[in-house]
């Protein structure tokens, strides 16, 4: 196994640290324009190869770790050479970029997986298993928060930045996309890029989800909030108790609907990086051909509402009626 990570900024330097663990630095080569960062990786990681440019030859598997803009690029030219990629999200900037990179890898019989890292996070994959126990009943709603004081980014905007995490567990806890969707949005520090968004998806089953995501908050928090018919739940990836359990509901009295309260319980969701989970899970959909969680599919139906959410912002908030699943 030959892997090259092409990109080692911000989050890319953690993929070196993850695959370098897991493959030995003599598997990994990474590629970046930056000699600062090259001279990092060869600091920090002395037995990685290090290049100037993408290097696809000699190479078994690609991760995309360079801005957003170029992730269709360098996900095509990858799979055109016949490599399995892992690209970070969002995969592509329109849906037709990423339908075509999703054709690209079934033709050429390649994995192709976006880095959902919350879908592999051990707290929402306990969270889902109990979902799919009917252990809360139908899903009324669920609100998320992504908020900080962070990376203000020029190549991109918030909602394409930050949403992608809290859209790809939406969708994977409910199991369907969205019927409608509708954003608004605010700019104040760079004429075009909106600083914070907020997006309401509609489900056929009935759901609502909410996604309010900014980089000007002065607190950071990063939450979820899951309500249904039997259970609701917290999860908080900003707190050590990452979930918490609400025995909580409205039962019908005769007319009335009485709010029930019998305890909430920490869930124990166990140890484990999610980075280290989606490398892993990546490593291993290359040897048994089986898809990732976090496939291509995967990857498409998260653009598709983020284009989405994105037309209804520049449209003033009006709703997109969303096309069909794949």
């Amino acid at each position: 196994m030959r892997l090259a990570i092409l990109g080692a900024g911000g989050w890319g330097k953690n993929h070196v640290r993850t695959f370098c663990s897991i493959l030995g630095e003599n598997s990994v080569v990474v590629c970046d324009p930056d000699p600062a960062r090259l001279a990092a990786v060869r600091s920090n990681h002395p037995g990685a190869e290090t290049c100037d440019r993408p290097r696809f030859k000699g190479i078994d598997a690609i991760v995309i770790a360079a801005p957003a803009a170029l992730h269709y690029e360098l996900t095509k030219a990858a799979l055109g050479d016949g490599l399995h990629v892992l690209v970070e999200k969002p995969m592509a900037l329109t849906s037709s970029h990423a339908e075509e990179l999703v054709r690209l890898a079934d033709e050429r019989d390649r994995i192709l997986m976006v880095d959902h890292l919350l879908e592999y996070h051990p707290a929402v994959v306990r969270l889902k298993g109990l979902i799919d126990d009917g252990q809360f009943g139908r899903l009324l709603h669920l609100t998320s928060r992504r908020l900080n004081l962070g990376v203000i980014r020029s190549e991109e905007n918030a909602l394409w930045s930050l949403a992608p995490h809290d859209i790809s567990v939406i969708l994977r806890l409910l199991g369907e996309e969205p019927a409608e969707v509708s954003a608004h949005g605010a700019t104040y520090l760079q004429d075009g890029i909106p600083d914070l968004a907020h997006a309401t998806l509609r489900f056929e089953s009935g759901a609502l989800a909410h996604v309010h995501v900014s980089w000007l908050d002065p607190v950071k928090v990063r939450s979820l909030t899951v309500v249904g018919e039997k259970r609701m739940a917290v999860f908080d990836d900003v707190v050590g108790e990452k979930l918490r359990l609400f025995d909580a509901r409205a039962n019908r009295d005769g007319s009335r609907f009485v709010p029930t309260r019998e305890g909430e319980a920490v869930e124990d969701c166990g140890g484990g990086e999610p980075l280290r989970a989606v490398a892993e899970a990546f490593l291993d959909s290359l040897e048994t051909g089986r898809p990732p969680v976090a496939d291509g599919r995967d990857g498409l139906r998260v653009v598709r509402v983020l284009e989405a959410a994105q037309a209804s912002l520049d449209a003033g908030g009006a709703s997109v009626r969303m096309g069909g699943a794949s």
